[in-house]
């Protein structure tokens, strides 16, 4: 089987672009057989009901989290929410919401966050109802104004959920996610993760893909439409940690790389989560070193394949991933005083066969990474001799 077909290496080349609608996602898509997607997965899905106060309740205590970058639906207007809320005080039945609890008990909304952020804002009297067609007495009421009777109905009234609950992997998460918001843009995985795994995982994310040395580093040619820059990052930051030995489970258990990308990128974010604030300031650190350390090599050319025209080509995302683990091992000072010696023998490689035949290997990204890895780590012992 193909996992690599020309429009998918297109893809996974050109992270600035954003442009080819009919290119398979590889943030979506993570070459997997069919017969090993779901294997004997453990599900499990549970209905629930709660009353909109215990709901707000849940919210206020930081164990409702309603992600704005996790579900891109257009802002509601004042007749859109005042609708709402008059359906509710009609009593009539609301669609199903879909929420995800992580291992902390936390709920996530999946679908649904405008109907709570709805409830939530006029519970607090931040709007008041206006244009109601079927109780416009209620018009240019607050919640404070209506009385007790209706407060209470509202209050009361019973929202059907349905809650995806651990041990459910992150990989059939994803696939309910994306069946339940399909009225919409699609969402990618790395959306799905930046609302799961809420934390210091996701501000370091954002950091990084602010910061100065990744967009100097990548020539401001990383598209952060879609978090394609975050899950560039992410990636980065995962095959660090795992090539470095860093990366552990909640039990203290080595995390492999096998050929479930969303599974490991997940637990890594898990493992961001987890560690200490000086843990994370290493980490950011350490991988800013190795941004400038490329751009002092290769400046322009940081990330890409090489190439004699005069057309340089896209950021390459495995390159993007292996170069920066690579320059982790140096100091910005030793590459700038060697920085010609390195650059050749960096481009040597970049020429062979070899390489090239893995960057477009067809047998799945368990096999290719570690290959790759294995050649940085060989590149690294000559890159220490070279003055």
């Amino acid at each position: 089987m193909n996992f690599l077909n020309d429009k998918v290496f297109l893809e996974l080349e050109d992270l600035a672009s954003d442009d080819n609608k009919n290119v398979l996602n590889p943030i979506k898509n993570e070459f997997r057989e069919p017969e090993q997607i779901y294997p004997e997965a453990n599900i499990k899905v549970e209905r629930h009901q709660y009353p909109i106060f215990q709901l707000l309740r849940k919210y206020e205590r930081n164990q409702i989290i309603l992600d704005p970058d996790f579900q891109r639906e257009m802002v509601w207007n004042n007749k859109q929410k005042s609708e709402l809320i008059e359906s509710v005080l009609m009593g009539i039945p609301l669609p199903i919401f879909y929420l995800n609890e992580t291992k902390d008990g936390q709920l996530v909304v999946v679908d649904g966050r405008q109907r709570l952020t709805t409830f939530f804002s006029f519970l607090n009297n931040e709007f008041k109802l206006s244009e109601l067609r079927i109780l416009p007495n209620l018009s240019n009421c607050y919640f404070k104004d209506l009385d007790e009777k209706l407060q209470a109905n509202l209050e009361d009234f019973q929202l059907i959920a349905q809650v995806i609950k651990p041990p459910t992997p992150d990989r059939i998460k994803f696939d309910i996610f994306d069946r339940v918001n399909r009225g919409g843009t699609p969402l990618n995985n790395q959306e799905m993760r930046n609302a799961l795994y809420q934390g210091q995982s996701t501000e370091l994310l954002d950091r990084i893909s602010k910061s100065n040395n990744f967009i100097k580093a990548t020539c401001n040619s990383v598209n952060s439409t879609r978090m394609k820059d975050k899950y560039l990052i992410l990636r980065a930051l995962a095959f660090y940690l795992w090539r470095k030995d860093l990366l552990n489970d909640a039990n203290g258990e080595k995390i492999e790389y096998r050929n479930d990308i969303d599974e490991f990128l997940g637990l890594t974010m898990e493992y961001l989560n987890s560690i200490c604030d000086e843990k994370i300031l290493e980490i950011e650190n350490t991988f800013y070193k190795s941004m400038n350390n490329n751009f002092i090599i290769f400046e322009k050319d940081s990330f890409r394949r090489f190439s004699e025209e005069e057309r340089r080509k896209p950021i390459n995302m495995i390159l993007f991933e292996s170069f920066s683990y690579l320059f982790t091992h140096f100091e910005n000072e030793y590459c700038r005083s060697n920085s010609k010696e390195i650059r050749d023998l960096c481009n040597n490689l970049l020429q062979t066969e070899e390489l090239t035949r893995l960057l477009t290997e067809d047998r799945g990204r368990g096999i290719v990474i570690p290959q790759i890895f294995n050649m940085m780590d060989l590149l690294k012992e000559e890159l220490k001799n070279v003055n």
